[in-house]
């Protein structure tokens, strides 16, 4: 017996919706493999004053697919001894149910996988925002490593050495990465 393939094209994708009581709910079976990007989207998300978090759900299975949550930032360059702050857009968390993930978009290769459609309603967003509502030309992210591939794939680059990183503590491990807009 032959295997169906599912793909991500065949799964009714929600448009991003913002977190809130009433459909927090969805966020209880969500299973990323990381317990501290879990914790966050079930119990931070909602409260989180310096982020606006969004999930992107199954419309058919009433599950959530992913999230993601921005937040406004900025990067240093320091040259010649003199910091500079530019703005900045920070997916401050992003993640896919493990469920969902290394699924491919559709039959062509060329297409991604689901994740990569996920993650570009993450830009969409940004690129909205920053046209109409607050400049910045860069979006940045703190990666785990084993996710830093996936976002080379998508057009980020590992911070340039004259880029300074966040010194937070809750960054540990993490690779800093931007993207030019």
């Amino acid at each position: 017996m032959q295997k169906t393939i599912l793909y991500g094209n065949q799964i009714q994708i929600s448009e991003p919706l913002l977190i809130t009581e009433e459909n927090a709910f969805l966020t209880e079976k969500f299973d990323c493999g990381n317990e501290v990007i879990n914790h966050y989207l079930k119990s931070e998300a909602k409260k989180d004053t310096q982020a606006v978090s969004f999930l992107i759900t199954d419309e058919k299975k009433n599950a959530v697919i992913g999230y993601f949550a921005l937040s406004c930032s900025g990067f240093i360059i320091e040259f010649r001894g003199h910091p500079t702050i530019y703005p900045a857009v920070e997916i401050k968390m992003f993640a896919v149910d493990e469920a969902y993930q290394h699924i491919p978009y559709s039959d062509d290769p060329e297409d991604g996988t689901l994740s990569d459609i996920i993650f570009n309603f993450a830009i969409s967003k940004i690129y909205d925002f920053t046209e109409k509502y607050c400049g910045a030309d860069k979006v940045i992210l703190y990666a785990v490593p084993k996710a830093v591939n996936f976002y080379r794939k998508n057009f980020f680059s590992v911070f340039e050495t004259f880029m300074l990183k966040s010194e937070s503590r809750f960054l540990d491990g993490c690779i800093p990465m931007y993207m030019n807009l």
